[in-house]
């Protein structure tokens, strides 16, 4: 789909793209990490002592009924049929505070924060920052998406709250290795799982109509599954360790193939990490996590 004749307005950044609310009952939280397909007791054993522990990865979930494009693209002044053609999934960077409990109910805010114009199209990110029924945070996301071809009436539009991502690269680096198998039926799976679905994730006919060589996986998946090497390999497998974890979307991963997880510990409790594709095509870049001390 083309760029539109006439640029984006910028005049409805700093706006609430609305409110929703999850409980994180059992239910939720098993089928989140089922549909990674983990097979670890702190996800699925709802009998130990505290319940499970949510896969930090499931805040993407959480923010999903405020990120899945509905909202943002009525604020810009396009369709959502527009905005799922041109937008592709440029960054997640998110902060946990605490670990959510199980069975306590969560409150998420969306808020459009800057739009920014590069040579390629419009850069967006949004922040969603979610609460417990006190109003303490529980975990902030920074979700950025490009718009590619597409005109601001601006070069920049709002101020971002957060710390960009450092943007190392993990090339020609010692790193540690984990080769992760991506099953056909993952994004079936993660989208029914997660509730998170795009077709082009799961409908060849869909994927192959938006250009795409073949159904892809979700990019929240395959940050998850980073974070899960990062997790496994530099918090003993604690996720409630895990304080940051942000990277750029770099590259497509076709179900059925496997990406590599690259990691370093850089001192400090700071992990750098990427991934690439079994071409060597990288698939995450610039990354960083930040863990908690032990």
């Amino acid at each position: 789909m083309t760029a539109p004749e006439m640029p984006i307005s910028s005049a409805r950044v700093g706006e609430v793209l609305g409110v929703a609310e999850t409980e994180m009952t059992p239910r939720r939280l098993l089928a989140y990490a089922s549909g990674l397909l983990l097979g670890d007791d702190v996800y699925l054993d709802d009998a130990r002592p505290g319940g499970v522990e949510m896969m930090p990865a499931m805040c993407a979930a959480v923010e999903w009924p405020l990120s899945d494009g509905a909202a943002t693209s009525e604020r810009l002044g396009i369709t959502l049929a527009q905005y799922r053609s041109v937008g592709v999934h440029a960054e997640q960077d998110s902060l946990f505070h605490r670990p959510p409990l199980m069975g306590e109910r969560l409150k998420t805010t969306g808020v459009l924060e800057t739009l920014k114009q590069t040579r390629a199209g419009i850069l967006m990110t949004c922040r969603y920052d979610t609460v417990d029924g006190d109003g303490a945070p529980v975990f902030t996301s920074y979700n950025s998406g490009m718009f590619r071809g597409w005109r601001l009436d601006r070069d920049l539009a709002g101020v971002s709250t957060r710390d960009s991502l450092p943007g190392v690269s993990l090339d020609g680096a010692t790193v540690q290795t984990d080769e992760v198998e991506v099953p056909r039926c993952l994004p079936h799976v993660y989208s029914e799982g997660s509730a998170i679905w795009n077709p082009i994730h799961t409908e060849r006919t869909v994927a192959l109509a938006a250009n795409l060589p073949d159904i892809i996986l979700h990019g929240s998946a395959t940050w998850a599954l980073a974070m899960q090497s990062v997790i496994r390999a530099h918090a003993d497998g604690d996720p409630r360790r895990l304080k940051r974890f942000g990277c750029r979307f770099s590259g497509m991963v076709i179900p059925g193939e496997s990406l590599t997880v690259r990691h370093r510990d850089a001192g400090a409790g700071r992990i750098e990490v990427d991934a690439v594709d079994r071409h060597g095509n990288p698939v995450l870049s610039g990354g960083i996590a930040e863990i908690r001390q032990g």
